[in-house]
């Protein structure tokens, strides 16, 4: 067999491969796109109430489920902006930018997925709003949310592709965060008019953005890479704790002004020392502050528009989350017994220094839950949260070969379910507690 010959059968067995990987590929894209479309359907089906006559009793007023959604829109485009949206790994990046390839008609499928993700998920939000408002007007609503999603990936795809879209796109987060404000206390806009504004605004944006999709920056394709890599892996784990730490590791490595400063009012004793590093901690990154800030603005709103029990449950979530985000400090010690070891500290003193500032957030929802709602809620959610959040981050690593049925639906991973619910079963509880 000459050279030529072997080199034509290497080419054939290569071009042999790539054939079935892509049929491999369009297989199992067409399984996960068939699953997501039928799930979606069938959770329009129901939410629609026409084959399960599923009913709500309304609990928010048109002009408050407006404002819930721009918060959602607003808080999604945040969502996109950090993860990308269009992202690839570092040898593809690396291909892209060398090769003399079209990058657009590459990065195309992947801006068409988020896009059509996102609309998807703006309808269901629509629904879901409108059947809690009570509106009936169905379809303008679901040209609404679709709109809507589609605008915020347009806008997130400009950022990649511009200086000027990426300095611009926290000012339109602020700013529908103050719309939405806004649109809480004045008359909503009729839903027609809405539904064309923002479809207009939609296909403008996108056909922008996917005609510019040749001009994407390098750093931007890979500046979410972490965070989704670490997202797939806590789902695939169920432990949300590996994006937790990526968000921190991102809020650590974010470029900031460093002044030279005295040492002040710190304490030069061990507890005071471990109580000033959980603080420094939290001013770096910012995630902690911002969840609470956001969670208390939930339960004031919440308590406006639920009845008080709902918004003793709502406080319970908020609760919850903000004393998990301001107790990573606590995760990192108790998970690692090295650090404990070089601290040369007893166990006590090192856990209680860690728990200031989760107590510190679990009083502060609590305040916000005892002021709007009533006290004995308040203390119901300051104490279940805060005991929730401890028992959760001082839980032994998680074991995967547990105890596991197997039954006519598949198998229920039964020890996976009770780790799971080692800090968060304790929100029932609290739930309990609510109704006396």
């Amino acid at each position: 067999m000459t050279t030529d010959e072997m080199s034509s059968a290497e080419l054939h067995r290569e071009l042999r491969r790539r054939r079935v990987d892509t049929e491999s590929t369009v297989e199992r894209m067409s399984i996960w796109g068939g699953g997501v479309a039928s799930m979606t359907a069938i959770a329009l089906w129901v939410l629609s109430g026409r084959a399960t006559g599923l009913t709500v009793a309304p609990v928010l007023s048109a002009s408050s489920a407006t404002g819930v959604g721009l918060v959602v829109a607003a808080a999604a485009l945040h969502g996109v902006r950090i993860v990308g949206p269009v992202g690839t790994d570092a040898a593809t990046t690396h291909w892209l930018i060398s090769a003399p390839l079209d990058r657009g008609a590459l990065l195309r499928g992947r801006a068409l997925a988020w896009s059509g993700a996102f609309v998807v998920l703006g309808v269901v939000v629509a629904r879901v709003l409108a059947l809690v408002a009570g509106a009936t007007l169905w379809w303008p609503l679901a040209v609404v949310g679709a709109a809507a999603g589609a605008l915020v990936v347009a806008l997130a795809l400009l950022g990649q592709q511009s200086r000027r879209w990426s300095s611009a796109l926290p000012v339109v987060e602020f700013g529908t965060v103050f719309l939405a404000a806004a649109a809480a206390v004045t008359p909503p806009a009729p839903v027609v008019v809405s539904a064309a504004v923002l479809s207009v605004a939609a296909v403008a944006a996108w056909a922008t953005a996917v005609s510019r999709l040749g001009r994407i920056r390098r750093v931007s394709l890979t500046s979410g890479s972490d965070l989704l890599a670490a997202g797939w892996v806590g789902v695939s784990f169920f432990d949300v704790g590996f994006l937790v730490s990526a968000l921190e590791s991102r809020a650590l490595r974010r470029r900031g002004a460093v002044r030279s400063r005295s040492r002040g009012w710190v304490s030069t004793r061990p507890a005071g020392a471990l109580v000033w590093s959980d603080v420094v901690r939290h001013r770096r990154n910012v995630m902690m502050p911002a969840v609470l800030a956001v969670g208390s603005g939930l339960v004031v709103v919440g308590s406006a528009v639920l009845t008080p029990y709902w918004a003793g449950v709502l406080g319970l979530v908020v609760g919850y989350v903000a004393t998990s985000a301001a107790s990573i400090g606590l995760r990192d010690v108790m998970s690692d017994r090295a650090i404990r070891f070089a601290l040369a500290l007893p166990d006590r003193m090192v856990t209680g220094a860690f728990l200031v500032v989760p107590s510190l957030a679990a009083l502060t929802v609590a305040v916000a839950v005892g002021v709007t709602v009533s006290w004995w809620s308040g203390l119901v959610v300051g104490l279940t949260t805060l005991m929730a959040a401890v028992r959760s981050r001082t839980a032994p690593p998680r074991v995967y070969d547990g105890l596991a049925i197997v039954t006519m639906f598949g198998m229920v991973p039964v020890d996976m379910i009770r780790q799971l619910l080692r800090g968060p079963g304790l929100l029932l509880v609290g739930a309990v507690l609510l109704l006396l």
